[in-house]
């Protein structure tokens, strides 16, 4: 009999949490093609750092910077990337393209990574738990292991330069130093030919 009680509380519980998933995840917005200017810019951004605080989002994304826009597993490249282009402070911008996610893992589990992730670094780091950014810029995919990188012009116009793509598990360090490196020169390559 505690079998079957056991058994009836599992069911239950993994049904809870498949709807409680489904109710919280937002339907997702559809994205179109168009030119990205700087003058259509959400108006603010959530930085990680700065829990419950909201910044001008014309602050920090400005002519001629570079955007690194990763998601769950591909985020973990952005600091490489940085050190590699050893850019000043605020021309590598980085959003943590989290929308598409439910909102527990949003409040809870993906923003501690990220917070361990940007550590102590002054590089503007978006938690795009809206989904603002990813629209604005038309980010096609939320996959996981995917990541985007843009340009921002001195006209202030935004075009993507490279979509890279990371190994599955590279967050619980699946890629060796040299597979980062090698994966990251290519888009680093594909920067300085835009």
């Amino acid at each position: 009999m505690k079998i079957w009680s056991t058994i009836k509380l599992i069911l239950i519980s993994a049904v809870a949490l498949v709807g409680l998933t489904f109710l919280t995840v937002d339907a997702p917005v559809k994205i179109e093609k168009k030119k990205i200017d700087l003058q259509d810019l959400p108006k603010t951004v959530e930085l990680i750092g700065y829990e419950n605080q909201e910044f001008n989002t014309a602050s920090i994304i400005k002519k001629e910077t570079l955007i690194y826009v990763g998601n769950h597993e591909s985020i973990v490249l952005a600091d490489e990337l940085e050190k590699m282009l050893d850019l000043e402070v605020g021309k590598f911008i980085v959003v943590s393209n989290v929308s598409d996610a439910p909102w527990f893992i949003k409040r809870w589990q993906a923003h501690t990574k990220n917070t361990n992730l940007k550590g102590e670094k002054n590089t503007p780091w978006i938690y795009d738990r809206d989904g603002a950014i990813r629209n604005f810029l038309t980010v096609p995919t939320s996959d996981a292991v995917k990541y985007f990188i843009y340009k921002v012009d001195s006209k202030g116009i935004i075009n993507r330069v490279y979509v890279g793509k990371v190994k599955q598990g590279t967050i619980d360090g699946k890629m060796t130093q040299k597979e980062i490196t090698d994966n990251l020169s290519l888009a680093i390559k594909a920067i300085k030919n835009n």
